[in-house]
């Protein structure tokens, strides 16, 4: 956190940037693969929970995906302990977005047959989409007793790990995973991503560039080699790596933001700033654009544009200390001392609950300065 006099602003220009990006790998297509000797049946028994398995899979085909699902109930009408329709109705649920139904399918699938590591896969996933990164980590962990040699278990469990903060341990499955499968280009940028969490910063850069070599219209590798040249003080070349992952997927908000944040550096505050407008264009929930569109509002001197963007933030994020502690300086140089005091308050106990302790007594500092005036 970048921190300045009471006289100018509290930027917060170290962290804005994103964390590096990791991707996760879908499982293989479970609804085919899995199954392809059912889809070689030419002729069916229309009372055959297999019948609608299989014509669930050509719904699906077809993208007629509630039409599937309604077929695997018919399947598990006919055969209540049919393990493979409700692995494929959990895979059908997770694509119509109701996680919490897929794993309840998958939960039985287990049941059923413990040893079928695409549902400890699948259920992993699942839990990793909606939050548990813990329970994704065990059954990844699984899914792997049952076939050590998963690929894309190991670069997924990884994924997981960098969620839950192990770093170190999520560069061991993506360490594992390029053992297994040395042109993924996801592993590479994935463990970049970690080891520039660690702070590695040059030897990230070598993997962003290799997922680059692989796959040289790889988005993410882009914004993530360029969060992390901005990170080395390399601006310039940030933009550069910017520009690129706009050029390939013009509505990615992140690559605004960030090229917003290394245009600061360069001291282009009216570039900054529309680029901030548009990443607010594309994803206006972005509380961390509203936070830094604020902070170099008031550098330019609209303390009152940046109030509101500082407001508009906290809507978002009511626990983002950084701008609690920006409108309080905004505040108190407005003369709004009491209103000021608050905001700093605030900011201090939210910065003691995160455990950010150099926030914290940077914040306290700052009010027993504007008492002292």
């Amino acid at each position: 956190m970048k921190i300045s006099k009471l006289t100018s602003l509290v930027f917060v220009l170290g962290a804005i940037l994103y964390s590096p990006k990791v991707d996760a790998q879908n499982v293989p297509n479970i609804l085919d693969s899995a199954r392809e000797s059912r889809l070689l049946l030419v002729q069916v028994n229309p009372q055959d929970a297999e019948f609608y398995l299989k014509r669930s899979l050509t719904r699906l085909q077809s993208r007629d995906i509630k039409g599937a699902v309604e077929d695997l109930n018919q399947a598990l009408r006919i055969n209540p302990n049919y393990a493979d329709a409700y692995l494929n109705r959990g895979a059908t649920r997770a694509l119509l977005g109701d996680t919490k139904g897929a794993i309840e399918d998958y939960n039985q699938a287990i049941r059923l047959n413990p040893n079928n590591e695409s549902a400890y896969l699948n259920r992993g996933t699942a839990y990793r989409e909606s939050g548990n990164f813990q329970g994704a980590v065990e059954d990844y962990n699984q899914a792997l007793r049952i076939d050590p040699t998963i690929a894309y278990a190991l670069l997924n469990r990884g994924v997981a790990r960098s969620e839950l903060g192990d770093f170190q341990g999520a560069i061991e499955d993506f360490n594992q995973a390029l053992r297994l499968n040395p042109n993924d280009s996801k592993a590479y940028n994935n463990r970049g991503a970690a080891r520039s969490e660690l702070g590695d910063f040059k030897v990230a850069i070598e993997d962003f560039n290799q997922a680059l070599n692989l796959d040289p219209n790889y988005e993410n590798a882009y914004l993530n080699r360029g969060a992390t040249r901005k990170l080395l003080g390399d601006p310039k070349g940030a933009i550069e790596d910017f520009n690129q992952a706009l050029n390939l997927n013009p509505n990615l908000a992140q690559a605004y933001y960030n090229r917003g944040a290394a245009r600061h550096e360069l001291g282009d505050l009216k570039g900054e700033i529309e680029d901030y407008n548009q990443a607010l264009r594309i994803n206006p929930n972005l509380a961390l654009a509203y936070l830094n569109r604020g902070a170099t509002r008031r550098e330019s001197g609209d303390v009152k544009g940046a109030i509101e963007d500082y407001n508009q933030a906290l809507r978002i994020n009511p626990n983002l200390g950084a701008a609690y502690v920006n409108r309080g300086v905004a505040l108190a140089l407005s003369g709004d001392k009491k209103g000021a005091i608050t905001d700093l308050q605030k900011a201090s106990e939210l910065f003691q609950e995160q455990r950010k302790i150099a926030e914290y007594q940077y914040t306290l500092n700052l009010i027993q300065q504007i008492n002292n005036k």
